[in-house]
């Protein structure tokens, strides 16, 4: 399916001596397991490696270690200037952040952040990303929509290129694999991506062990989060919306940071009856983020396309610059209009 893209990948690869990886703010697993396997794939190439987080990496991750040192900005690349960047799971090329955006328009680093001098780079950029709206930003394009994961298309990438699933590897591709689709249980999971995870744990993979490093790591003031989050859960549109919002008073209250709703949004399709998950964060007095979570049947990415967001039919997120309460009101409504439209 993808082997033209991989033999161009592969070249790259080949060619390169650094390579910057590049994935999207507020990174989720996906994004940490396909950087991580791609510079593992990348130091097998024997390229020097940088992993690029606008908002640094998770504080709880179950991989043992990242492969690659792991940067929030330009700055602190130094004298690294790489021959390459890939970008890994992002939906469009904003989401990496604006000085990753600027090196894919104009191939520049800036030098230092807050620096007018730049550094023209004449690197290739390589998307590899798995959103159906990918708006191919790259000069060579590795998307596959079909795909539950970026790791399972990495994953396939390795395959391809004779590298074994095992180890370090084959944890991070697995890491992708069951984020995304929420332990093989998501609308998303194809016989592929269960295809693929089987190949890891024949590799070696102790699942067990992975899970609870993955799953038994949280803190006791999340566990206490969630609870109260889940005590001001309320129904809409006779019972087919299940609503939660966070205010940042309540997050400062458990001194707890974003990272610590991940995930919440999907347990909200638990309720029976519901078919929409809706999660709004408060960023700010006038800044709400929007995640949205089906089984599927409904496409939550058209409604957050109207906020300039994106996604999975089953998954998507926007920002949009208005009160928690205000937000709340138009993204409902919103969704009931369009739940009316489908007949429900």
């Amino acid at each position: 399916m993808f082997d033209n893209a991989f033999k161009a990948v592969k070249e790259v690869l080949d060619k390169a001596g650094r390579v910057l990886i590049a994935t999207h703010v507020v990174a989720d697993g996906d994004a940490v397991g396909s950087s991580a396997a791609l510079a593992l794939i990348a130091r097998h190439s024997g390229c020097d490696t940088r992993i690029f987080m606008r908002t640094g990496l998770p504080s709880e991750i179950p991989l043992r270690a990242m492969p690659a040192p792991v940067v929030r900005y330009c700055a602190e690349l130094g004298d690294f200037i790489p021959d390459a960047a890939f970008f890994v799971d992002c939906g469009d090329r904003r989401r990496a952040g604006p000085e990753m955006e600027r090196l894919i328009l104009k191939r520049e680093l800036p030098v230092p952040e807050d620096s007018e001098e730049r550094r023209r780079l004449p690197l290739t950029v390589v998307n590899i990303d798995h959103h159906a709206a990918n708006p191919m930003f790259g000069d060579i394009n590795l998307v596959g929509e079909k795909c539950a994961a970026t790791a399972e298309i990495v994953g396939l990438f390795a395959e391809y290129l004779g590298l074994p699933l095992a180890g370090d590897l084959g944890e991070a591709v697995y890491y992708g694999l069951v984020t995304d689709t929420g332990n093989f249980t998501f609308a998303n999971t194809h016989a592929g991506s269960l295809a693929l995870g089987a190949r890891i744990l024949a590799a070696g993979l102790d699942v067990a062990d992975f899970s609870k490093r993955c799953d038994n790591n949280w803190s006791l003031g999340r566990m206490r989060l969630w609870g109260t989050l889940m005590r001001g859960v309320n129904l809409f549109a006779d019972g087919a919306v299940a609503c939660c919002t966070v205010s940042r008073r309540l997050m400062e209250e458990f001194g707890l940071g974003n990272e610590d709703l991940e995930g919440f949004a999907s347990w909200l399709r638990r309720v029976k009856g519901v078919r929409v998950g809706l999660l709004l964060r408060e960023d700010g007095p006038e800044n709400c983020k929007i995640s949205l979570r089906s089984m599927g049947d409904f496409d939550v990415r058209a409604v957050t396309a109207v906020y300039g967001g994106g996604g999975h039919v089953s998954a998507a997120g926007a920002t949009v610059r208005l009160p928690l309460a205000q937000a709340e009101t138009m993204v409902l409504k919103e969704i009931a209009d369009r739940l009316r439209t489908d007949g429900a």
